[in-house]
């Protein structure tokens, strides 16, 4: 991401007099101070650059006078001067000799001068220098252009000096919808007409920035080993404000760090990924588009303010909405509800007041589970009283909804309880509770993302329904069971089987496996890989390239597991296996095949020989023919 722009810059660099600045533009957050970091980086350590002067950095925010802005530069310049002693002496010397540098400043071409820039006797005027050494790569960053409180006619002209008179390097960086507002936007638009030859926009780059904040934080040993979860639920807030996310990230490692007493938990990791995306959720929601409702929410729900009914509902209305919509994405990344209101509301108190949430963490996740899983109280029902038989089912209903049942067993066995008391009238299936399970259904086939898988699942399923044995008419199962099968469905096309997985990934390491797995049952154990075809489903580019990075061994190897398969060795009296399907890649592979031929040469050249003749004999195979040997 941005790749083109650090090329842009790299290019840019290599002119010895550009006459024109460069504009870095993006959003405050989106992560421009970290783009321009790490370009410096690798700017300055590129061995083949030579830099008369290092790179300079000033950041403008808060600066109210131009002085401000030399006073930085002094602190910057005077340490460094040039990067070689006999350098340094030469342009000493030279600078030494200058009094004051007057600079007369025109910024709308109209003849009459706006401003005037004195420079007096300091590490400045060696950007005004004739030394031959110091004509190019000069190069000054000014960042939080936005947020320089100089005025801005004034502020512009002291950059345009730098492009102008000193034959400088500039680049510029800032959000331009807040730079130019009100008065200041027509000033920075002549500013980027006479003095800015490129801009760029920058994109938010997560990834890079991400391996920048985990190294920043105190204790980063639990954020460094979830950087993909972390990823996931910063997308999920929408969030495009890269400073939010590393104060979120700082503050969590920071009470992990308060959280030894419970490493030894078997449920510290499933916890704590938890607590991260509560962390990254809330930081993101408050701290951005929705800051007016979470901060209301604190007034009325942590502090205590009054508000009018109507508020209070409007409010209660918004934040529904949010626990929906992250409910709506919930992908697996917690054992634990995504967007938990308490949860939130306990990182807000400790946003807004210092008070760690490590204690309610700890009673609310760490506590010994006392109770057994609701699924699990089935069989203890009919020695429960009405007021405990009601909770129960509520609780029963809300762990399904919440995808919080732990397996498919116990899921099929607790929706076919459910029907089953509706069924004997002891409690009627509310038509909403109805729906809402069958629309969790889709979120548990999540977690299953191989054709073995999915198969398993199903089955599980299947116990768990028929394992409540009754002779009731379950007349609302079959309903559910058919939303079940059409996710099942679904799925199943989405899934690939080992063998497909072991095609598509093939390489020397796993080559060897081949002719074993083709003798392995099915996902549902209906025949063998050998007895059907296994190429239709296999992206046949993707086998194509892995061949092409197999060694010779490997590849003969591949060769030979065609030759196993296809019972190429031998004549054959009967062929009844069903790999009709399979031609068609076959053929699509022998053409690919045949193309490489025309390319190598000696050894390598005959193993591809020896596999196009051997897929040669497998076509022919399928297609019935009885002696189609390779020899």
């Amino acid at each position: 991401m941005n790749e083109n722009i650090v090329n842009f810059l790299n290019g840019y660099m290599m002119n010895p007099d550009p006459q024109y600045a460069v504009l870095l533009k993006g959003k405050w957050g989106c992560g421009k101070t970290h783009f321009i970091n790490h370009w410096i980086d690798a700017y300055k350590g590129n061995p083949t650059t030579e830099q008369v002067l290092e790179p300079i950095y000033v950041s403008l925010y808060g600066l109210s006078d131009t002085k401000q802005i030399t006073t930085a530069l002094n602190r910057v310049i005077c340490p460094i001067l040039y990067g070689k002693a006999a350098k340094a002496g030469k342009v000493l010397a030279k600078i030494a000799s200058a009094m004051v540098l007057k600079h007369e400043v025109d910024l709308n071409y109209d003849g009459i001068s706006d401003l005037s820039i004195n420079i007096g006797i300091d590490s400045l005027s060696k950007f005004k220098s004739n030394d031959s050494l110091a004509n190019s790569k000069k190069l000054l960053i000014f960042d939080d252009l936005e947020r320089c409180d100089i005025p801005m006619k004034k502020l512009l002209g002291y950059l345009n000096f730098f492009v102008e008179q000193c034959n400088c390097h500039l680049i510029v960086i800032g959000d331009e919808d807040k730079i130019a507002e009100g008065e200041n936007k027509k000033i920075f638009g002549e500013f980027k007409e006479k003095t800015i030859g490129r801009e760029f926009e920058i994109a938010t780059d997560l990834h890079s920035a991400l391996d920048t904040f985990v190294n920043q934080t105190p204790k980063n040993d639990f954020v460094v080993g979830h950087q993909e979860q972390i990823e996931k639920f910063f997308a999920m807030t929408e969030c495009d404000n890269l400073r939010i996310l590393r104060q979120a990230l700082w503050d969590f490692s920071r009470f992990e760090e308060s959280m030894t007493d419970f490493l030894g938990d078997s449920r510290y990791e499933d916890i704590m990924i938890h607590v991260l995306g509560t962390y990254i959720i809330s930081y993101c929601e408050y701290r951005g588009k929705n800051h007016q409702l979470f901060d209301a929410w604190i007034q009325y729900a942590i502090k205590g303010q009054q508000f009018d009914k109507e508020k209070i509902e409007n409010l209660k209305l918004q934040l529904g909405d949010l626990h929906q919509r992250y409910n709506n994405i919930y992908q697996r990344l917690s054992n634990y509800q995504t967007f938990k209101i308490e949860f939130v509301e306990r990182v807000l108190l400790e946003l807004n007041t210092g008070n760690s949430i490590k204690d309610y963490v700890g009673k609310e996740y760490f506590a010994p589970i006392a109770e057994v899983r609701s699924w699990a109280r089935i069989n203890e029902v009919y020695a429960m009283s009405n007021k405990d038989f009601i909770s129960f089912y509520r609780t029963l209903i809300d762990d399904i909804c919440g995808i919080q049942v732990t397996s498919m067993k116990n899921l099929g066995h607790a929706i076919a309880y459910l029907v089953y008391l509706d069924s004997r009238a002891i409690k009627e299936f509310d038509e909403k509770d109805f729906n809402n399970i069958c629309e969790a259904l889709p979120k548990y086939w999540e977690a299953f993302q191989d054709e073995e898988s999915v198969y398993d699942a199903r089955m599980a399923f299947s116990r768990g329904v028929n394992s409540y044995m009754t002779t009731e008419k379950l007349k609302r199962l079959p309903e559910i069971c058919a939303k079940f099968n059409e996710e099942y469905e679904n799925r199943l096309k989405m899934s690939k089987n080992l063998m497909t997985r072991t095609l598509e990934e093939l390489s020397d390491s796993n080559v060897d496996e081949l002719c074993t797995l083709n003798k392995q049952a099915l996902p549902d154990h209906s025949c063998t890989y050998d007895m059907v075809s296994i190429f239709n489903h296999v992206d046949m580019d993707k086998l194509m390239d892995n061949l092409l990075n197999l060694s010779n061994e490997s590849l003969n190897s591949f060769t030979h597991f065609i030759r196993d398969r296809y019972k190429l060795s031998y004549n054959m009296s009967d062929w009844i296996h069903e790999t009709n399907d399979d031609i068609k890649p076959l053929e699509k592979l022998k053409e690919k095949v045949d193309e490489i031929i025309k390319t190598e040469e000696y050894i390598r050249k005959a193993a591809f020989m020896n596999l196009s003749k051997s897929l040669d004999g497998a076509i022919k195979r399928c297609k019935g023919d009885m002696h189609a040997t390779t020899f």
